[in-house]
């Protein structure tokens, strides 16, 4: 027998699609809704869903609110988040994926195409299994469970978005990694987002959280005119 895999569809002012609906029905997923964003904490903890979409009008601080704390509480912060607005300017989209978002769609998008976006979202975040909870490169240690960082014996908590990249970083150690590579594979679809200097942030977040001083880094290594490279400085040739 099939597991369907649980959604969770939060409208805040804005209604879902029949044709959304039946698409990721017959995709075999198992959808809830809840219509008020304030209760989508207690039914994210009882019906424990794989993903959240979140029907918007527009992103706004209460989303923003409301993705910080599915990040902080240990039942909801594996949860995948993917927001459908009905419109979004540029700024709109980077506060979003900076906020955690998975995914940053707008309701021109097709049903069809929103399902493959979705499953491509828990593709990703099953790459790394329960059982193989930590990643090492060297001193640098990554846990899925608490979406944390350690090195030198002190964890640092990661944002949704620090985790995927330092993820898909610490699978390619050595390896240059170009800007656009990253947004395909820790953003996608690249082609929604306008404002690519989103990766260059985020990779000064992780320096701020795994060098001891960023400004000269040891671990994450910028290739100029390449893209970016993660080592561990004493056993893989810079």
């Amino acid at each position: 027998m099939m597991i369907r895999r649980r959604i969770l569809i939060a409208q805040n002012g804005c209604s879902t699609a029949a044709s959304i609906l039946q698409a990721l029905n017959e995709a075999a997923f198992e959808v809830e809704q809840v219509s008020d964003i304030a209760q989508v904490i207690k039914k994210a903890i009882e019906f424990r869903p794989a993903l959240i979409l979140c029907v918007v009008c527009s992103w706004d601080d209460r989303l923003h609110e409301l993705f910080w704390e599915l990040a902080e509480l240990n039942t909801t912060r594996s949860i995948r988040r993917v927001v459908l607005a009905a419109e979004a300017l540029p700024d709109e989209r980077v506060a979003a994926l900076d906020a955690g978002a998975d995914d940053f769609l707008t309701q021109a998008i097709s049903p069809r195409e929103l399902v493959a976006r979705v499953q491509a979202v828990l593709r990703c975040y099953q790459s790394v299994s329960v059982e193989d909870d930590c990643q090492s490169l060297g001193p640098l240690h990554l846990f899925r469970e608490g979406m944390e960082v350690k090195i030198g014996g002190q964890r640092t908590k990661l944002s949704p978005r620090e985790f995927g990249l330092l993820h898909y970083l610490m699978n390619r150690p050595g390896r240059v990694i170009s800007r656009d590579e990253l947004l395909e594979n820790v953003w996608y679809p690249s082609g929604e987002i306008e404002e690519r200097r989103v990766v260059d942030v985020y990779i000064w977040r992780l320096r701020e959280k795994i060098e001891e001083d960023p400004t000269h880094p040891r671990f994450l290594i910028t290739r100029r005119g390449e893209g970016y490279s993660l080592i561990d400085p004493d056993g893989t040739p810079a």
